[in-house]
């Protein structure tokens, strides 16, 4: 029975070192070491091929070492993988198993905790493979050859993976290295082809400077003749230049006298253009009297197709239009605007340019030179002029001297009614 234990401890043994072997191995991943071989086979391709690459260029060394890396990383991260080497790479000392007789399988010892080993010497040199009763009837724990065994593969795989990090390592080296190299052998090319570039300049030079010393001296007879015709040019010009001024002064005062007699003619036309304003202004305030009595004594007739003359550089006194809530909404939804205005808001403006955008354009019937009287609170805010119309928007600048425009601002609700100028 002792025998048949044995032959079972060491066969559990045997078939347990043979599956750790295969899975640290990841024997199972025959496609993952496909393409480490391949990606591998990739990067010595291009170590030796050791094509020019541009300065700006991806270096596809560097490239290939990228994805060799990945591709062993792909094995060497794999759970599986790191977990069994995490748990091999130890050192089995005594009683670190325990033998499972029903399963007849080797047990990890709860009561041992393992450690990975220091380096690559012998953990258990010094100690005895079998367990040794001392003179005092203490024993002393052998280490069994199974787990000197397992100790040293664990080492061994441990050496493995190593082995495949310092690799990785040493590709990165390379890459870097060869990074440098084409620096340098890009360098190396553009000074010799600035060297050669600069040799063949020199020769040019060389050659230009003996043309230039013969094109010097022909210089300098022509340049002797040619300040000699520049003296006599000179005197000329001088006494040119004397008639110029001349005629330049005449001319002066020819032109000085031509702006007064223009200045004149202009405040005379002015003048009489503001006594036709003042004549416009009295017929048109009298007949504003005359009508407001006729209606109060209930005489006069009123007409809409009455014309009444309107001075359009003189602002009405009157307020808004005095519109209900429905003919506020007809006045919105309308085509064009009406007499009576269309209320609106500001959606810009601008105080240092005299500009304001109005949210209304052509959809409106709004053109080019069209003036509006923008009326707030029951006041003349401004008077603008529309300079571009848009669908959907009015640009216009604000007319000088009218209203307070200095207090509006966006989003201001106002009332828009057309004005009709009209030419004395």
């Amino acid at each position: 029975m002792k025998w048949d234990t044995q032959t079972a401890q060491s066969n559990a043994f045997l078939d347990e070192v043979v599956s750790d072997a295969y899975t640290i191995l990841q024997s199972e991943r025959d496609k993952q070491w496909d393409d480490i071989k391949k990606k591998k086979s990739e990067f010595y391709e291009i170590f030796d091929a050791n094509d020019p690459v541009g300065q700006n260029d991806e270096n596809p060394l560097a490239e290939a070492s990228k994805n060799l890396r990945s591709a062993e990383d792909l094995i060497l991260r794999n759970p599986d993988y790191r977990d069994s080497l995490n748990s091999l790479a130890m050192e089995f000392g005594a009683g670190a198993l325990l033998w499972n007789s029903e399963s007849k399988k080797w047990v990890a010892n709860p009561a041992v905790k393992l450690s990975p080993p220091a380096g690559f010497t012998d953990p258990f040199a010094d100690d005895p493979k079998e367990d040794v009763k001392k003179e005092d009837g203490t024993i002393i724990k052998g280490i069994p050859r199974d787990n000197r065994l397992r100790t040293v593969i664990g080492m061994l795989y441990k050496d493995r993976n190593d082995k495949f990090g310092e690799m990785a390592k040493l590709r990165e080296n390379i890459v870097s290295r060869d990074v440098e190299l084409r620096d340098f052998q890009n360098l190396y090319s553009k000074e010799k082809a600035r060297k050669e570039e600069l040799e063949d300049e020199v020769a040019e030079l060389t050659v230009e400077r003996e043309n230039l010393k013969a094109d010097l001296a022909l210089e300098k007879e022509e340049r002797a003749a040619e300040q000699q015709a520049f003296e006599q040019e000179k005197k000329i010009d001088q006494d040119r230049i004397a008639s110029l001024q001349k005629e330049i002064q005449e001319i002066t005062e020819s032109h000085e006298q031509e702006l007064t007699n223009m200045s004149e003619a202009h405040k005379e036309q002015e003048a009489l253009l503001r006594d036709q304003i003042r004549e416009a202004e009295a017929t048109g305030y009298k007949r504003g009297i005359t009508e407001m009595a006729d209606k109060t004594m209930g005489t006069g007739e009123t007409s809409t197709e009455a014309e009444v003359v309107v001075n359009p550089f003189i602002a009405s006194d009157d307020g808004p239009p005095k519109l209900s809530q429905a003919e506020l909404m007809i006045a919105a939804q309308a085509k064009t605007i009406g007499q009576n205005g269309v209320p609106s808001t500001i959606a810009r403006i601008d105080g240092k340019s005299g500009m304001m955008l109005l949210p209304m354009g052509n959809e409106r019937g709004i053109t080019l030179g069209n003036v509006f009287t923008l009326w707030k609170d029951q006041k003349k805010a401004a008077r603008i002029r529309v300079q571009s119309v848009r669908n959907g928007f009015s640009l216009a600048y604000i007319l000088p001297r009218f209203g307070t425009p200095e207090n509006l601002r966006p989003g201001d609700n106002v009332h828009v009614v057309p004005e009709v100028e009209e030419t004395l």
